[in-house]
């Protein structure tokens, strides 16, 4: 009896296993299909160069110096002699300034250097400004400036010879 119910299995069983296999294969291939959609549907993390451009033009923008030291040239604190009412509006690519500003123009556009974000190419005159530390609230931005300027009466300073770091809030 054995024997024949080993027989009787097989012929019985055989084509079940067959008609199996292509419900396994899609089956697996709907779990694929599945995984990879999910996998697609998450947007992509921001590049860094996003990811900064968002913080300098969120909330409209602008910036302007900090309460204490606002801007410097070579560690001296020259915000209410030389940048009084001072702040920098930033666009996707543009930005534009208010009050006084000896090293920025009143309006001009801009860009990154290079895909890390940390440098910015100002257009009209490639003037670099590096990006020294950024959040929601605090900017902070370094520029050389190479010359020192005075009002045609050779009195009033407009603009000072060093390193000019410009400590913003918003």
């Amino acid at each position: 009896m054995t024997g024949e119910y080993s027989t009787i299995y097989a012929k019985i069983m055989k084509p079940i296993q067959l008609n199996l296999i292509p419900l396994r294969k899609a089956a697996f291939g709907m779990a694929i299909s599945c995984m990879l959609a999910a996998c697609g549907g998450s947007d992509p993390a921001p590049t860094p160069a996003e990811k900064v451009t968002r913080l300098l033009t969120a909330d409209n923008g602008t910036w302007t110096p900090a309460s204490l030291s606002g801007v410097t040239v070579d560690g001296v604190d020259v915000t209410d002699e030389l940048f009084a009412g001072f702040s920098i509006t930033f666009h996707e690519n543009t930005f534009t300034t208010t009050g006084t500003s000896p090293v920025w123009l009143r309006e001009d556009t801009w860009h990154f250097k290079d895909a890390n974000a940390t440098v910015i190419v100002r257009g009209q005159d490639q003037k670099e400004i590096t990006i020294t530390e950024i959040s929601a609230t605090q900017l902070k931005l370094t520029l050389e400036w190479s010359q020192t300027t005075t009002t045609s009466s050779g009195g009033r300073l407009l603009s000072l010879k060093g390193k000019h770091e410009f400590f913003l809030t918003k």
